[in-house]
C-alpha cells in the first residue's frame, strides 16, 4: 500500500523506490529527487510537500511513537525544488538510507495533517487511527480489512511497478494446522510465513506436485539473552563458558529441523555484504566436538578461579553472590 523513498534490496543494500535519485554530497546531507508521475489513490499527485511532511510529522510531539525513532537524527528537511528536497542530519549516519528512509511511509499531507491537528491536546496517537479506506500511493490499495480475518487489496494500475495480480487477499490464520490444511485444499495460494514444523510442510510438498516449498534466509535471528544484573551472569568468563558449550549447529538441525543457519552475530548470513563467513566458529569452543567444548568451558572457568566441589560450581575465592558486576 505504502511507498517509501528507499527500499532494502535482496542484497541488503538500499535501493531507490519513490525516490528517483539519492545523493549524499557530505556526511550530514542527503539530497533526494522524487519520482515523477506518482499519484495518491484519490487521484491527487504525490508532491514534494507530501515527502517533506512524511519526514517531519513523526518527529513533532508524541503522536507517532512508532516512527519517531526513524526521524530522530533529522535536523531539518527542506524542499529545494518542485521534485527535490534536502535532509540535514544531526550527526553522520551511514545506515540512514536503510534505517530511516526505507522505513518511513509516504503519507498524503492533505489527509494526515488535519488528523495530526485534531490529535493535539489529546492522549490519542496517529497510530491508533484506523481509516477504512486510507489514501496511499503504493502498488496496491486497500479494499477491505476485517480484524483478525482478512485484508483485501487491489492493484494500483497507475503504479510504476505494474503489479502482476489484480487482487491480493491476505487471510489471517493463526492456527498452523488450519493454514496447512487450507493450502492442501486449495483454499489459499501460498503461506507467506509458516511457523509450524517445517518437516510437515516438506512432506506435504512431496505428496502433492501442485505444492512447492521455497526457502530463504531472513534477516531476523533467535538468541539467548542473560540478565546481566543477576549473578553469575554478570561474569564475562561465565557467559563465555556457556557460549563454549552451546552447539549452534546441533540447535539448527534439531530444534529448527534444519530450517535455520547457525550464527554468532547480529548480522544475518543473508547479508553477504556485512556477514563475516566462519564467524560461527569464532566463539569459545568454536568448531570442536561436544566433549572438547565442555573441556574448553571448564578451562575458562578454572582460569578465573571457579571451582567444582561436590558436583556444584562455586565462585572464585573471595567472591560472594552480589548484584555488583564480577570482573
Amino acid at each position: 500500500m505504502w511507498d517509501r523513498l528507499m527500499r532494502v534490496g535482496p542484497d541488503g543494500l538500499p535501493k531507490p523506490r519513490a525516490a528517483e535519485k539519492v545523493e549524499r554530497p557530505d556526511e550530514l546531507t542527503v539530497n533526494i529527487t522524487l519520482r515523477k508521475g506518482m499519484k495518491w489513490s484519490d487521484g491527487q499527485p504525490v508532491t514534494i510537500d507530501d515527502a517533506v511532511f512524511s519526514l517531519t510529522a513523526p518527529g513533532i510531539g508524541d503522536k507517532s511513537p512508532m516512527y519517531k525513532p526513524f526521524v530522530a537524527n533529522i535536523a531539518s528537511v527542506m524542499a529545494t525544488g518542485a521534485d527535490t528536497l534536502t535532509i540535514k542530519l544531526k550527526k553522520p549516519d551511514a545506515a540512514f538510507l536503510v534505517s530511516s528512509l526505507a522505513k518511513l511511509n509516504l503519507a498524503p499531507k492533505h489527509e494526515w495533517e488535519p488528523i495530526f491537528k485534531k490529535l493535539e491536546g489529546t492522549p490519542q496517537t496517529a497510530e491508533s487511527i484506523a481509516l477504512e479506506h486510507p489514501v496511499s500511493s503504493g502498488p496496491f490499495r486497500i479494499v477491505r480489512a476485517e480484524l483478525n480475518r482478512e485484508i483485501v487489496l487491489e492493484a494500483n494500475p497507475d503504479h510504476w511497478t505494474h503489479p502482476k495480480v489484480k487482487r491480493w487477499i491476505m487471510r489471517i490464520m493463526p492456527n498452523v494446522e488450519a493454514s496447512r490444511g487450507a493450502l492442501k485444499n486449495g483454499e489459499i495460494n501460498f503461506l507467506s510465513d509458516y511457523t509450524g514444523d517445517p518437516q510437515l510442510l516438506t512432506d506435504l510438498a512431496k505428496s502433492d506436485p501442485k505444492i512447492a516449498v521455497s526457502e530463504a534466509l531472513d534477516l531476523g535471528f533467535k538468541f539467548i539473552a542473560y540478565n546481566l544484573c543477576r549473578p553469575p551472569f554478570n561474569s564475562t568468563p561465565f557467559r563465555q563458558a556457556i557460549a563454549a558449550v552451546i552447539d549452534r549447529k546441533l540447535l539448527a538441525e534439531d530444534a529448527w529441523g534444519g530450517a535455520a543457519e547457525p550464527s554468532n552475530s547480529w548480522i544475518s548470513p543473508a547479508l553477504d555484504f556485512w556477514h563475516a563467513k566462519g564467524i560461527v566458529d569464532q566463539v569459545p569452543g568454536g568448531n570442536l566436538a561436544s566433549a572438547q567444548k565442555i573441556l574448553g568451558a571448564q578451562k575458562i572457568l578454572k582460569d578465573v578461579g571457579f571451582v567444582l566441589v561436590g558436583g556444584k560450581l562455586h565462585y572464585p575465592a573471595g567472591v560472594k553472590e552480589t548484584t555488583d558486576a564480577f570482573h
